[in-house]
């Protein structure tokens, strides 16, 4: 008997309590997009590239581990080589082993700026594959380095070095999608 009065309350309050809430307007509000600050403090933005294939290096790295220069080109193409600004100049480093400089324009080197910055976006992804880093950006302020970022567009590993930000959110799939079409848009992402 006390389940039936209990029963029949529980369905009352349900009833009525539904019958009485307000129904609120909803209201639509435009969206304003944050803004977004960017890694480097920049005024411009250089992108080397270089089409060797990991067999290609350690094809290459096999036929004298000990020499100095072969543990540097590892490190560069699958490591963490620089992991600060280097004092000698990079640039000459990269041309060493092969990397060529594209020529980016000033549209296409705001594109890349605007994808290397903060977002409140977390990238979630783990890796299963060695970074090949043959895409390479050096940010410089009056013709000096204040920043590099490596990119393996492959796997989507990323190493960046010089940023005052955090930079742990980088590397989403569709930021390294839109990186790869500014510096890259007539070849297919692999």
């Amino acid at each position: 008997m006390k389940k039936k009065y209990f029963l029949i309350a529980v369905i009352t309050i349900i009833l009525f309590g539904c019958n009485n809430s307000k129904k609120e307007d909803i209201k639509y509000e435009k969206v304003v997009e944050k803004e977004f600050h960017p890694f480097f403090d920049s005024d411009e933005i250089d992108h080397y590239y270089v089409n060797y294939t990991l067999k290609n290096v350690l094809d290459f790295i096999d036929k004298d581990r000990t020499s100095k220069r072969n543990k540097e080109f590892s490190d560069l193409f699958m490591g963490y080589y620089p992991n600060s600004i280097p004092k000698k100049d990079f640039v000459k480093t990269l041309l060493s082993y092969g990397y060529k400089k594209s020529k980016l324009t000033i549209r296409q080197q705001k594109e890349v700026e605007n994808v290397f910055s903060a977002k409140d976006s977390l990238q979630m992804s783990a890796y299963a594959c060695v970074a090949e880093y043959r895409d390479i950006f050096i940010f410089k302020k009056k013709k000096k380095t204040i920043g590099i970022a490596k990119i393996c567009f492959k796997c989507g590993r990323f190493q960046i070095v010089g940023s005052k930000l955090e930079t742990e959110g980088f590397g989403l799939w569709s930021d390294l999608k839109k990186l790869h079409n500014i510096v890259r848009p007539n070849e297919k992402k692999t």
